[in-house]
């Protein structure tokens, strides 16, 4: 699934309970690569835009595996850490979104700077002020915990994807562990049929 794809339905429900809350920043997580954190974001960030009158910021902070950005085909482009490091400014580097798709701030240069609880503050607060919904897709927290923690910090809503049946539940833990109960995280349940190759999302508010 990438930004021009189809809305796909099965992420309305997850999108409906985040709407419900009033959250204005959400990002998701989880324990271990591979557990559909990418997809979900995105997904969610399209029923969003259907849901909110509101712009829309998905943005890629996966460090370690930006697919979004790959998969957009703007590797190359500036993103969120040439914004961290001062080489661009958040509106030259952020794609526009429509009615029908969120707004999109790619990674860009991860060697330009890493994530901090300045910068990203700074971010948030200032460059991304015109954006009334941020969804953030960020790395695993045991493979990328200082990446994580930082927005964890800052972000209204932290959301942990496990895919069902899958995740062991030692790492589960762990991951809970390192986020903390200041965050105030929750899990998402990732139902994945592999036959068909359909997903949908479940909203499971369980708070470390």
């Amino acid at each position: 699934m990438t930004l021009d794809d189809p809305l796909p339905r099965s992420f309305d429900g997850l999108a409906s309970r985040v709407d419900a809350t009033g959250f204005r920043s959400v990002a998701f997580t989880s324990a271990l690569a591979g557990e559909g954190v990418s997809t979900i974001a995105l997904g969610t960030a399209l029923s969003l835009v259907a849901l909110r009158s509101e712009a829309v910021l998905l943005i890629d902070a996966n460090w370690i595996q930006p697919s979004l950005t790959e998969d957009a085909q703007l590797a190359s482009a500036p993103g969120l850490a040439d914004c961290l490091a001062g080489n661009t400014d958040a509106a030259s580097a952020i794609r526009p979104g429509s009615r029908s798709r969120p707004a999109f701030l790619p990674i860009g240069d991860r060697t330009a700077a890493r994530p901090t609880l300045r910068s990203l503050a700074s971010l948030l607060t200032r460059d991304l002020a015109n954006y009334s919904t941020a969804i953030v897709d960020l790395p695993p927290v045991l493979a990328g915990e200082s990446f994580v923690l930082s927005w964890a910090a800052l972000v209204d809503q932290v959301l942990v994807v496990l895919r069902e049946a899958s995740t062991p539940l030692p790492q589960v833990r762990e991951a809970l562990g390192k986020l903390g109960n200041a965050t105030n995280a929750q899990i998402v349940l990732n139902r994945t049929v592999p036959q068909s190759g359909s997903a949908t999302a479940a909203l499971r508010a369980v708070r470390t």
